[in-house]
């Protein structure tokens, strides 16, 4: 971590720590400590195992998580090597204006909600939350732990402007007690 905060001294230390364990836990499926087409690869294999090979998540999450990858690389593999190293995901989130989000940002919000809203009714109850934090290996009991932290009911139903409201506060957020902290099932320590 202390290398990281050296190499951008410019980024506020928590928002970092927050980049990294995102990256490992989202992005970084394979743990090469690099981000690589094989990660988002795993992804799919992990939603076709869960839903289906027939489900509308699964042919949904192959044509999104494309254009997804295809999007971060043309931002963030500056040595383009079809590699995304940590250094360069920090890099490339440090320059986001939360405001007006690159397309592949805007795109990730977006395909992580439709992703786990299995029902398709437009909102996200825990039910559906714990399953989508499932694909990325985040226990079911840290799942609801999360939700719980985040909406203070866990009978609440998230709705897409919440859903985006908590992903901006995990990605760009100072404040350590921000509820977007929680969003992908990990608790952080404060």
């Amino acid at each position: 971590m202390e290398e990281l905060q050296k190499a951008h001294p410019h980024i506020d230390p928590f928002l970092i720590q927050k980049w990294e364990r995102i990256f490992s836990v989202f992005f970084d499926r394979n743990s090469s400590k690099k981000m690589d087409w094989g990660d988002f690869y795993l992804v799919t294999r992990k939603v076709r195992e869960i839903y289906g090979a027939e489900s509308a998540q699964w042919d949904f999450a192959r044509q999104a998580l494309a254009a997804l990858w295809e999007g971060l690389c043309k931002m963030a593999d500056a040595d383009h090597d079809q590699l995304i190293s940590l250094n360069e995901w920090i890099g490339t989130l440090g320059k986001i204006d939360q405001k007006h989000p690159q397309k592949w940002f805007a795109d990730y919000r977006n395909f992580m909600f439709q992703l786990f809203d299995v029902s398709k009714d437009g909102v996200l109850d825990m039910a559906e939350y714990c399953d989508g934090m499932l694909l990325y290996g985040v226990r079911a009991s840290e799942a609801q732990q999360a939700f719980t932290a985040m909406t203070n009911d866990p009978y609440a139903k998230l709705k897409p402007e919440q859903w985006g409201k908590f992903f901006d506060e995990l990605f760009f957020s100072k404040d350590k007690s921000a509820k977007g902290n929680h969003l992908f099932g990990i608790v952080l320590s404060q």
